[in-house]
């Protein structure tokens, strides 16, 4: 017999009116088991005897989502894990990052969510409560919300989702889901931490449970009634469960799951005493628990879901005249002794003190669900006795897969109870006197002291009456199976959890080694000017995923005061700073009410060199400053960040650099695949000075830009040269040649529409030549009374009259009457021809025209208003009628010799 192979025997029937155990509870099946009870089913025994393999049965988790609506129904009992039913999936806002999954966790009431699984770790809700998402998933790097609906039949639909439906529609106050358990699940999608939405799973609590110990109007003590839910309460008690489903779970009227059994078909006083054998506290836990996710549906059957219940109580299933109840496994008292004068000579008696070989196991593993292994199937400790596998000769085995058993102890402690059963052979077919009607029940523990056998315990398992005739009146007809009180002695062998531990981390950088920064001069190339730099370096990376760096450097913090006024007054030497230039303010202690450390602060008024009031935005308020403050405060203005891409081991960084000054610098690595990664501390590094000439500069700029003239026309050259070729080999005729590409489309009031037109032409003006070549690209777009074009022309003429040559570029937009235009001309030529009178211009039409290097941190050159705007500006000699500053306090009046300072 191979290892770990389920065996089989055969199951008796009932006969007559007795009664007989039933074997629902089948997870547990060991064939030398199946005629004991104790929880174990028939199943492999039928499934191996006629082929019909083993039934699927309900168990603790759903480890895979699933989808979809018309799906079997489910009912979670106890304590379980699940992927839930996802039936509605929105996505909304920017981008579409927000995701919001429905999730079914049960069809009936539960009683909460205790934990939830992210990237391979328990994790808890928490945080406060938001009144749309509901609460955060505690401890992780992306943004997951949960919100619970527990299935009350009065629940309103979810406000968040009706009102983000993406169309809107796709969800309505039509949603509730009466009766229905589910999460709301809502995940913030970003690059680096969370790049899908949440692969979600659930340990759950799940349904509360009618408890008849508990209803004072059957015999219980409490307020519990069968016919008010809002009386029920949590319970992981299999036998609770089991009564649950015998009678049926019930949203209203409509039966979720079980079987519909009425109460009277279900003896209390034997419940009873099932539940309160599960509830007995052993070692450091309750006797048996369980939890199940039960199933109603197309091809589900009530045995079903019953199985794992029996099976996780050690249960045997009585079915008789006086209802249909659990029998948990535990030590029975004795309710009858029996003797050799008490068996009906006249009728049949076999007995044997051994089971066959195919009966027997001496060795036994299996499985249960372990929470921390999220309820996946987990092995607990394998059992082999050395003893019984020396006098059976050969490896007798057994898998038993526990699906409603997630502690590890209650798996240990039934595993050990069918081990030991499986030992006490025993068995016996008789018939004894009728005297014993009362007492001889299933599934009760008898006694029988024979002068030749000696004396055994048994358990009832099939009893039936004979029939009233000669010999006797209703003779009592009985199987028995050995058992003993060690059966449920507490077990030898403790299961530890084996959780898959995965393996750490790779040993990934966190920041560059031998990073340094030191202070340079940039020597220009041809000329003698150095400005001043920053050098950063470090060592090359080993590590892969290292894709560039962040470098970060700013100005060094300066010591500055802060008075408590309307308006507050910064004190901060030689700030250089002007009117809504942007700075921030640090401290050891504690900022004057109205200002925030590290946050965007702006100037409002430059007062003096070394002070100014600010603002919270560019020309706010001044800001008020009260209560008090504490600490040392530093002021510093934004910082700069440059990235260098590997391999690059060097950064050489001049922007917003100025010499002789201090500055701090951190730097942080970016990685591919994303990670997460942070700045290092601030270091501190000083520049040297520089040597500026800005007339140096300028030249050297006009050299520049002159080669890159020279460069461009060169390049423009073969250009040109076509152009003749082109007009060489034309025909020798003069006239006038057009050529057109256009499309357009139109659709009610829309119209789209673009050409391209090629126009060659030469004149003969009394002996005079004249010609003239030009290309038009066009294109227009236009919806009622709204409409956008855009034009582009270039056109080259010559003869007589001026020669010139013109490119021409505008776009344009109307609404209505109403229109504005931007564009620019530039032209060259000759007037009348001359070549002593040369012309070039270039115009541009626009009301804002910008000049930007396309960096975050350069400042722009701006005309607009009739005003030319720039920042920063390094000239050379300067003439100019009026200096002033923003504010006009500081006048430097050149044409007339006069200085003023004026304070507000």
């Amino acid at each position: 017999m191979g290892f770990l192979v389920p065996l089989f025997t055969t199951v008796f029937s009932a006969v007559g009116l007795g009664g007989v155990a039933s074997w629902l509870g089948g997870s547990t099946i060991l064939a030398g088991l199946a005629r004991f009870g104790l929880g174990l089913a028939a199943k492999y025994a039928l499934g191996s005897l006629f082929g019909g393999g083993q039934k699927a049965q309900a168990q603790a988790s759903q480890l895979d989502t699933t989808y979809g609506e018309d799906l079997a129904r489910s009912v979670g009992l106890g304590r379980y894990g699940t992927a839930g039913q996802l039936v509605y999936r929105n996505a909304y806002g920017s981008g579409n990052r927000r995701v919001q999954d429905v999730r079914i966790l049960s069809n009936f009431l539960i009683t909460g969510i205790t934990r939830v699984r992210y990237k391979g770790a328990w994790a808890t809700l928490g945080g406060p409560e938001d009144a749309m998402k509901g609460f955060r998933v505690q401890g992780i790097d992306g943004e997951v919300w949960v919100k619970l609906y527990k299935g009350t039949m009065t629940q309103t639909a979810d406000a968040g989702l009706i009102s983000r439906s993406n169309p809107v529609g796709r969800w309505t106050t039509n949603h509730r889901g009466a009766g229905i358990a589910y999460a709301v699940v809502t995940s913030i999608l970003d690059r680096e931490h969370l790049q899908q939405p949440w692969d979600a799973f659930f340990e759950v609590q799940g349904a509360p449970l009618y408890d008849w110990r508990k209803d004072t109007t059957v015999g219980g003590s409490g307020s519990h009634r069968w016919n008010d839910q809002t009386t029920w309460e949590f319970t992981e008690n299999p036998v609770l469960m089991a009564y649950a489903l015998e009678r049926g779970i019930f949203n209203g009227t409509e039966m979720m799951v079980g079987k519909g059994v009425p109460a009277s078909r279900l003896p209390l006083d034997m419940w009873t005493l099932a539940a309160n054998v599960s509830d007995e506290t052993v070692g450091a836990g309750k006797r048996y628990t369980a939890g199940l996710i039960a199933a109603a549906g197309s091809g589900v059957t009530h045995d079903q879901n019953l199985q794992p219940l029996l099976e996780a109580s050690a249960s045997t299933w009585v079915e008789d005249a006086s209802g249909e109840y659990p029998i948990a496994g535990a030590a029975q008292s004795i309710v009858m002794t029996f003797s050799d004068d008490d068996i009906m000579v006249d009728e049949t008696l076999r007995f044997s003190t051994k089971r066959t070989k195919s009966e027997l196991i001496n060795t036994l593993a299996g499985t249960y669900l372990e929470p921390d292994n999220f309820y996946e199937q987990t092995p607990f400790a394998v059992r082999i006795n050395a003893s019984a596998l020396a006098e059976d000769g050969e490896r007798l085995a057994v898998s038993v897969p526990y699906g409603a058993v997630n502690r590890s102890d209650v798996a240990d402690r039934l595993a050990d109870i069918a081990f030991k059963a499986s030992r006490f052979q025993g068995n016996a077919e008789i018939c004894i006197h009728p005297k014993f009607l009362a007492d001889a029940k299933v599934g009760r523990w008898v006694q029988w002291t024979s002068a030749e056998y000696g004396t055994f315990k048994f358990q009832i398992l099939e009893k039936r009456l004979g029939p009233l005739g000669d010999k006797a009146a209703r003779n009592i007809y009985l199987t028995l199976q050995q058992v003993d009180d060690s059966i449920f002695d507490p077990t030898a062998y403790v299961t530890v959890p084996v959780i898959p531990v995965a393996p750490g981390d790779p040993d990934y950088a966190t920041q560059a080694s031998g990073f340094v920064a030191n202070g340079i001069q940039i020597q220009v190339q041809g000329s003698d000017e150095r400005k001043t730099g920053i050098r950063f370096q470090w060592d090359a990376f080993d590590d892969n995923t290292v894709s560039a760096i962040d470098v970060e450097y700013r100005p060094e913090a300066v010591g500055v005061t802060v008075t408590i006024a309307n308006p507050a007054v910064i004190t901060w030497p030689n700030h250089n700073l002007a009117a809504n230039d942007l700075f921030y303010l640090a401290t050891t202690g504690a900022l004057p009410t109205g200002l925030t450390p590290d946050s965007p602060l702006y100037v409002k008024t430059v007062l003096t060199p070394g002070t100014f009031t600010a603002s919270l935005t560019p020309g706010g308020a001044a800001i008020v400053t009260t209560g008090a403050q504490s600490g040392i405060l530093s002021g510093y203005v934004a910082s700069i960040v440059k990235r260098a891409e590997m391999p690059v081991q060097v950064l050489t960084v001049s922007e917003g650099v100025l010499p002789n000054k201090t500055y701090e610098y951190r730097h942080r690595i970016i990685t591919d695949p994303p990670r997460t990664t942070f700045f290092t501390a601030w270091g501190q590094v000083s520049t040297p000075g520089e040597v500026i000439d800005v007339s140096v500069g300028l030249a050297q700029q006009q050299a520049d830009m002159i080669a890159f003239l020279t460069s461009l026309s060169a390049g423009l050259q073969d250009a040109r040269g076509k152009l003749a070729q082109l007009a060489a080999s034309a025909s020798d005729a003069a006239g006038r040649q057009v050529q057109d590409n256009a499309v357009a489309r139109r659709f009610r009031d829309a119209s789209a529409a673009a050409f391209l037109e090629l126009d060659a032409n030469i004149d003969e003006i009394d002996g005079v030549l004249s010609a003239q070549a030009a290309a038009i690209l066009g294109v227009q777009a236009s919806v009622g009374l709204v409409s956008a074009s855009g034009l582009f022309q270039l056109v080259a003429t010559a003869g007589s009259g001026d020669v010139t040559s013109r490119l021409v570029a505008q776009v344009r937009a109307t609404t209505g009457d109403a229109w504005v235009d931007a564009g620019y001309v530039m032209e060259a030529g000759f007037t009348g021809g001359d070549p002593m009178a040369p012309f070039s211009r270039f115009v541009i039409k626009a009301s804002q025209f910008v000049v930007t290097d396309g960096t975050s941190t350069g400042t722009p050159l701006t005309f607009e208003g009739g005003v030319l705007k720039s920042l920063i500006a390094n000239l050379g000699t300067v003439t100019a009628g009026l200096l002033q500053s923003a504010d006009g306090s500081v006048k430097l009046d050149l044409n007339n010799g006069f200085f003023s300072i004026s304070v507000p």
